[in-house]
């Protein structure tokens, strides 16, 4: 196959003209890469490492993308990927990359992670273990990141600010009192805390 003429689509995309009427669609970044031009020949095997080094560019725009909006597990993002029909012999590459850049950190989302539901949500460290889990966060970084923000005391305080908070909201409803001693376990034990906070917060609460 020759190329017999190479015309801009748009800003980012070129389209190859083959002498066998197929038309090649390549990103500007691959089309500079790889030195295209006019009249140079294109055997099948060029032809086909084209499309992947094409693929391979849009994982590549289609994974920073996902990771300018917030940071992402490597699970998250191979998942996400996975779901917008990328091989993951491609994928792979990528993500290795991504890595070496520093661009995606396993520990360091889980850092990010954690700090923010923690200031938001309010999660217990069950919580938060359990979160980090879903994602496939290996034991040692969980392991880390809990000691890193998780002490019984804190815990303890957090856990008796929103115990506190639920009592009021539940105090003003027709309620005997063990049926809202069961909405603040339930409410406290879904945020993430520890058995032995939860009794003895709620203690604290009802002055058992």
């Amino acid at each position: 196959m020759k190329i017999v003429k190479v015309a801009k689509k748009n800003d980012s995309t070129v389209i190859i003209f083959l002498d066998n009427n197929e038309r090649l669609f390549l990103s500007y970044e691959v089309f500079l890469k790889n030195g295209l031009k006019k009249d140079d020949e294109i055997s099948e095997s060029r032809f086909s490492f084209l499309i992947r080094e094409n693929q391979k560019y849009f994982i590549k725009h289609r994974a920073y993308n996902y990771l300018s909006r917030r940071s992402h597990s490597e699970f998250e993002l191979v998942n996400k990927l996975k779901q917008k029909g990328y091989d993951q012999d491609l994928i792979t590459p990528i993500i290795e990359e991504l890595k070496e850049n520093k661009y995606l950190d396993d520990l360091e989302f889980s850092r990010e992670f954690t700090a923010e539901n923690i200031r938001r949500k309010h999660w217990g460290k069950l919580k938060v273990k359990s979160e980090l889990i879903k994602r496939h966060i290996d034991r040692n970084t969980i392991l880390t990141v809990v000691s890193e923000n998780f002490d019984p005391d804190n815990e303890a305080e957090n856990a008796l600010a929103l115990g506190a908070k639920k009592l009021k909201l539940l105090i003003v409803k027709p309620l005997p009192k063990e049926k809202i001693e069961q909405k603040l376990y339930s409410y406290l034990n879904s945020k993430g805390f520890e058995f032995d906070i939860i009794q003895k917060v709620v203690n604290k609460l009802l002055d058992k």
